[in-house]
């Protein structure tokens, strides 16, 4: 008689076992069915194929192709990759396109636009720009892993490329990188910092993988830059760039000194680096990123950019900030308000006229899954 309680408890907590196992496997499902969406929309509105290989198209009015977007894209193909819902063809196209659009035999880098001339599509600089061939670097070591028999030696090029990221986009004065190899000639231009180069994560990995100390160095030297800025701040915003003097001072750029009037604010380069610091497990980057969320955690909305005070430049939101705050802090305690106030962007449907925004959006949302 007194087995029976027993038994009804036992059943009870199997009922609950079971409930809490359908439970998960229906969020993880539904979060994997969000992802495959999110992908294939954003490969639909966005993904060009040529005979020289698949381009991100970035354009409006006419097609554009930026290193920057080449390698968003070859990233995220891998993480879908990852996830089983994009191929080593979808990659194998992309990563076509780049090789065709190097700089030279010998130097890997990417020239960083083409368009289409009134002759043929072609780029109108052999220049590049950093930000991009770290991203194509890092999907290449990604894609080694992925497809380890592939015909492509894609660590082998991977190597080449940071090793050409190494010779060209670095300044030995400053102990970091410059914006592209433009800038490196220039010794003006060579000190310029664009905060959200700084990629922990890649640069831990690009150690691991080379065994090169040049990239352990750079990782360091970045987080001190990242701690430094942060530390300006009450709010713990970053500007879009900033010059870095020889006393190892940051003074943030001011307007139109490099790019727009929005040089020295937290704005449209600057709204990609809480997902940059999300994306490493080092513990000096915690109160760095902490510091930004607490500040987003006080405001109604997250506007699309801020001065480094606080005050925001504009009255509306976009994806490309809000998304890299809700990747930012998803998962983490703390911040679950300021996650179910952005996830907005996740139901915004991808419609194809915002390159920039629906990339990062999408890039947020892997990356966010993957924490």
């Amino acid at each position: 008689m007194k087995q029976k309680p027993l038994l009804l408890w036992g059943v009870a907590i199997l009922l609950l076992a079971s409930y809490v196992a359908i439970l998960f496997r229906t969020i993880a499902d539904n979060e994997h069915n969000i992802q495959v969406e999110i992908y294939q929309n954003w490969k639909e509105h966005y993904i060009v194929s040529t005979k020289e290989g698949a381009f991100v198209n970035t354009g409006t009015t006419k097609q554009t192709a930026l290193s920057e977007a080449q390698g968003y894209g070859m990233v995220i193909t891998t993480l879908a990759a990852e996830k089983g819902f994009a191929t080593q063809d979808d990659f194998n196209a992309l990563y076509t396109y780049y090789t065709h659009y190097q700089i030279g035999k010998d130097n890997h880098l990417m020239q960083w636009r083409q368009s289409q001339t009134k002759n043929k599509w072609q780029s109108d600089s052999l220049h590049n720009a950093t930000d991009g061939d770290l991203d194509i670097a890092y999907s290449l070591i990604k894609a080694s892993k992925l497809w380890p028999k592939s015909k492509h030696d894609y660590a082998n090029a991977a190597r080449n490329l940071l090793a050409d990221i190494k010779q060209y986009n670095y300044n030995a004065t400053t102990g970091f990188l410059t914006v592209g190899d433009w800038a490196t000639v220039d010794q003006k231009a060579s000190t310029i910092l664009r905060p959200s180069d700084i990629m922990p994560a890649y640069f831990s990995d690009f150690y691991h993988f080379t065994k090169d100390p040049f990239w352990d160095e750079l990782n360091t030297r970045g987080i001190e830059l990242l701690q430094i800025l942060s530390k300006q701040t009450k709010t713990g915003l970053m500007p879009d760039f900033a010059w870095i003097k020889t006393d190892n001072t940051l003074i943030p750029a001011k307007p139109n000194q490099i790019n727009n009037q929005f040089d020295g604010d937290y704005s449209a380069n600057a709204c990609r680096i809480p997902l940059r610091l999300m994306q490493s497990d080092n513990e000096k980057l915690t109160p760095i990123l902490n510091k930004m969320l607490d500040f987003f955690t006080e405001q109604k909305f997250v506007y699309a950019g801020y001065t480094l005070k606080g005050k925001a430049l504009v009255d509306y939101q976009n994806q490309s900030f809000s998304a890299p705050v809700l990747a930012a802090a998803y998962k983490d305690e703390p911040y679950s308000g300021l996650v179910t106030s952005q996830k907005w962007v996740i139901e915004e449907p991808i419609q194809g006229k915002n390159y920039y925004d629906e990339t990062l959006k999408v890039l947020a949302v892997l990356e966010m899954y993957n924490k």
